[in-house]
């Protein structure tokens, strides 16, 4: 399969809708619905999504998706230890919320969001070469991203209003923000773009002079966004991408960071803040801890069930009483955003969830680092968790980027089992995969 991230390459589209097939394409369906996204500019706020979009992209997206999984269904077995058994207990827990939430409509489309999700990765589990199916769904993923991001460069490159805020970046004064992309979106989607091609090449499946050209697309979308937890993201992720190739090398770079960054900690924080005229503001996280603390009182009064999924974060801004803060889109925190939303039992599930994917990719990365590039990923998976919606709010690009580590988890896991019986299925499991398999084990 052709990879690459570049937006106008005909040929890994095309190679990623072939390999992936139906699901791949209802994946793609799903990633528009998510993404296309306009704010209510009719006074409702950043926090209320725009009724058009949501009845002319959305919900057609939806519906798509929906009949083209239904065309010829094929779930795999999964066993209750399958990471993919976990995402599942957590999908159907944020759909039976809609009995008890205060927006049922509102919680309902996002869990059929995600339901829907789930299948496209547990259709694509079942047929034949897997594993190379669910390289086709981060390939479409990944071309998505990159092509919503680059059009919000061309916008603002174009000096087009809607697509430029007053906000300063890496090298410039304002930054990208397109109605369907924020400047910390933009951040998050380049420093996932960077960090695949980056450790796609540290593992030794892309040549140089290709990643080359891809990490600088990556960058060049980077420079002119404006998301400060964007450079933490690349930091950590590339540190751990070096560790793991060498951790002498590792423990090195780990040191130097931390040795730079005490004796120019002045610096980096006045560099963190910007032009920023409130020191306060990045003190409160851009007022994140504001509405955190809200959102902690929030969960006291519904600590078990939460008030439903998907509006927990709504519900905290709608009554915060403050004017500025009512204009966020949400509570900035996946993890505040379930624990509203479906208080300690989601909680529970999706932190079971979250640890054991991580604590899987860690210790299987050892062992194939061939999938490194899809591994690398679980580091912006926390980070946007923490400082956005990330997997825990509802259906975004992230969500698909998890999906794709957690099922290359199960089906790695499945081909380690069918091993030891001695069942081995060599029509599932891609050749190529396999010959680089031995390769590392050689």
């Amino acid at each position: 399969m052709r990879f690459t991230i570049y937006p106008w390459d005909m040929k890994s589209w095309r190679s990623a809708f072939r390999v992936s097939g139906l699901p791949g394409v209802a994946l793609f369906f799903l990633l528009i619905g998510a993404m296309l996204q306009v704010a209510d500019s009719t006074g409702g706020g950043a926090g209320h999504s725009s009724a058009k979009a949501i009845l002319l992209i959305r919900t057609p997206a939806i519906l798509i998706a929906f009949l083209l999984l239904l065309l010829r269904p094929r779930i795999a077995n999964i066993r209750m230890t399958d990471l993919r058994f976990a995402y599942a207990a957590f999908a159907l827990l944020y759909l039976a919320s809609a009995l008890w939430s205060e927006q049922r409509i509102q919680t309902i489309g996002k869990a059929a969001e995600l339901l829907l999700a789930g299948m496209v990765f547990f259709e694509a589990s079942q047929r034949d070469r897997p594993i190379q199916r669910v390289e086709a769904l981060r390939q479409i993923v990944l071309l998505a991203t990159s092509t919503l991001g680059l059009l919000a460069v061309i916008g603002f490159a174009l000096r087009i209003p809607t697509f430029i805020q007053a906000r300063p970046g890496l090298i410039t004064s304002t930054t990208a923000n397109a109605p369907f992309l924020s400047g910390n979106g933009l951040g998050y989607v380049a420093s996932a773009l960077f960090l695949v091609v980056f450790a796609e090449w540290h593992s030794g499946r892309m040549p140089w002079r290709a990643a080359f050209g891809q990490l600088m697309l990556a960058l060049a979308l980077f420079s002119v966004s404006a998301s400060r937890t964007s450079l933490g993201i690349l930091l950590l992720s590339l540190l751990m991408v070096v560790f793991k190739r060498s951790k002498l090398t590792g423990a090195l770079a780990v040191g130097g960071v931390v040795v730079g960054g005490f004796l120019f900690w002045t610096g980096v924080l006045s560099f963190l803040q910007g032009h920023q005229a409130a020191s306060a503001n990045i003190a409160t996280l851009s007022g994140r801890t504001v509405v955190w603390s809200a959102a902690v009182r929030q969960f006291e009064t519904n600590p078990i069930l939460g008030v439903g999924g998907g509006i927990g974060g709504k519900v905290v801004i709608a009554h915060i009483g403050n004017q500025y803060l009512e204009e966020m889109s949400s509570l900035h925190n996946g993890f505040l955003e379930v624990l509203t939303g479906l208080g300690l039992v989601g909680f529970v599930i999706s932190s079971y969830m979250l640890l054991l994917t991580t604590w899987r990719a860690w210790t299987t990365w050892n062992t194939h680092p061939e999938f490194a590039g899809t591994y690398v990923l679980i580091i912006h998976v926390w980070m946007t968790t923490t400082m956005s919606t990330g997997i825990l709010g509802w259906m975004g690009y992230e969500v698909a980027f998890f999906l794709c580590i957690l099922t290359n988890l199960d089906l790695v896991a499945e081909h380690a089992r069918s091993l030891k019986r001695g069942d081995v299925r060599p029509v599932r499991w891609s050749p190529q995969a396999m010959v680089a398999r031995n390769q590392t084990a050689g």
